[in-house]
């Protein structure tokens, strides 16, 4: 695959910013005795979204996503947000309408990226997971697949509860309250997105047994089962908030995706 990295002015967030691109290359094999690789652009696209603590590299430096990724017809793109949970926040910057409105469009200014519906899809893991579950819920006329991999998962209930329950994580609610406010709003409430999305987008969702995020993401798979969406989830034995998970679930992802992708 070619990797690059873009970068550029975001008039919705005011500054520079920049995002990591893995596009499909074609080859002909012969000098080392490859399996031709051929293109088929425009090209599916995968929005791969980052852990709170993380940034654009993430994916590439701690996965081999790149390496499952190759030979497959599809693009993945890979932004960074920071700790904006993938949300217009109270502060001011909006990291939402930026990864949902003005990065495609401008991505799509300079490279074959296909946007249709069927071709279009997001992952990511711990808050990434979050945001790659909002971004298709609240635009499902634009993205047929959604997966959350240990999502951080925000719910006005859930929130409520933790504050509650976990008072050593003081610091943390008190950065939730600078981006989400003093309650968690129903555009940003992972449960009231699941009932209001039309059409519903394919989802997958899972989570280690042994992670802090497992009884959340358990009430997200239920409440997406209630509400009758395809959905596939793995609950994994053994496995905690950790990278060799995700390793290995990001190659389920893309194995689940449609056939064009391969």
């Amino acid at each position: 695959m070619t990797k690059m990295t873009l970068r550029f002015f975001s008039e919705v967030l005011g500054r520079q910013t920049y995002t990591n691109v893995l596009l499909p290359q074609a080859m002909t094999g012969e000098e080392r005795g490859w399996e031709p690789m051929k293109t088929n652009p425009p090209f599916p696209v995968l929005y791969l979204l980052h852990g709170l603590s993380d940034d654009q590299e993430a994916w590439l430096r701690n996965t081999s996503v790149e390496r499952y990724a190759d030979r497959r017809n599809l693009a993945i793109v890979l932004p960074t947000t920071d700790r904006g949970y993938y949300t217009d926040t109270t502060y001011g910057t909006k990291y939402f309408t930026y990864i949902s409105e003005e990065l495609p469009r401008i991505l799509r200014q300079y490279l074959p990226l296909s946007e249709r519906r069927e071709d279009t899809y997001a992952a990511g893991l711990s808050m990434g997971g979050y945001g790659a579950m909002k971004l298709a819920l609240r635009n499902p006329e634009r993205f047929s697949f959604a997966a959350s991999l240990s999502g951080g998962i925000i719910n006005k209930e859930m929130m409520q509860r933790r504050k509650r329950e976990r008072p050593d994580e003081a610091e943390l609610m008190r950065e939730f309250a600078t981006v989400f406010g003093k309650t968690v709003k129903p555009e940003d409430d992972l449960l009231r997105l699941l009932e209001c999305a039309s059409p519903k987008p394919k989802l997958f969702v899972c989570c280690g047994k042994k992670d802090i995020h497992f009884k959340r993401n358990v009430a997200v798979k239920k409440h997406a089962e209630k509400l009758g969406y395809d959905l596939t989830w793995s609950a994994d034995e053994g496995y905690g908030h950790t990278w060799d998970y995700w390793d290995l679930m990001i190659q389920k992802v893309l194995d689940i995706l449609p056939e064009q992708t391969r």
